[in-house]
């Protein structure tokens, strides 16, 4: 079901640097990430979009929606054992301040190198096709109700950083933090129910 395509963990600091732009760009294109990221394996193509959604780029009206609809289709694709999954040229067109990323890459990278010394190879059972269609399909989740969470001020927070995290976990072969991603997602979907039944009613 799931296609292998890295062939050992990333560090936290590792992703950081790959969506750290070059000095001289003043614009970032999404698909410029995506071509560093889409032979990087499961984790890393789906950290992308839970990143840029979670950084100041998330507070635009429609990057979270767009966030979310670009989560749903890759979980999909790769559950469907795509090999190179295809997302439509509207989303890998999409553009953002490269200093503004540069900015938080730069704030968040002391703490990621932290970070990094707690992420371990760990809980090799969620390599298991079972427990990664299970991070998927929470994956797939929070990237559906990013889309009407938009209309809620920093709902859609909740289900990108779930994301984040699984993304994480499955970037650095660490199935603890993976498990803790998907304890953040279920949190998500019960508070992202409550407030659309609220809204709703």
């Amino acid at each position: 079901m799931f296609v292998r395509t890295i062939e050992r963990s990333m560090t936290l600091s590792e992703l950081l640097e790959k969506w750290r732009p070059g000095r001289k760009q003043g614009v970032l294109v999404f698909s410029t990430l995506w071509k560093s990221m889409e032979k990087r394996g499961f984790g890393p193509m789906l950290a992308l979009p839970a990143f840029w959604a979670c950084t100041p780029v998330g507070a635009i009206p429609g990057v979270p929606s767009i966030a979310g609809v670009t989560i749903l289709l890759i979980t999909l694709q790769i559950l469907l054992g795509c090999r190179h999954p295809w997302l439509p040229s509207k989303i890998m067109a999409l553009e953002c301040d490269a200093n503004q990323i540069n900015t938080v890459v730069a704030k968040i990278k002391p703490y990621a190198q932290r970070v990094d010394k707690l992420l371990v190879p760990r809980c090799f059972f969620m390599r298991e096709p079972v427990f990664r269609s299970l991070i998927a399909l929470c994956c797939a989740g929070c990237g559906l109700i990013m889309i009407p969470l938009e209309l809620i001020p920093f709902m859609g927070l909740i289900p990108a950083f779930a994301v984040l995290i699984m993304a994480v976990g499955m970037a650095t072969d660490d199935g603890a933090v993976a498990l803790i991603g998907v304890s953040i997602s279920l949190l998500g979907f019960l508070l992202a129910f409550d407030q659309i039944s609220k809204a709703l009613g």
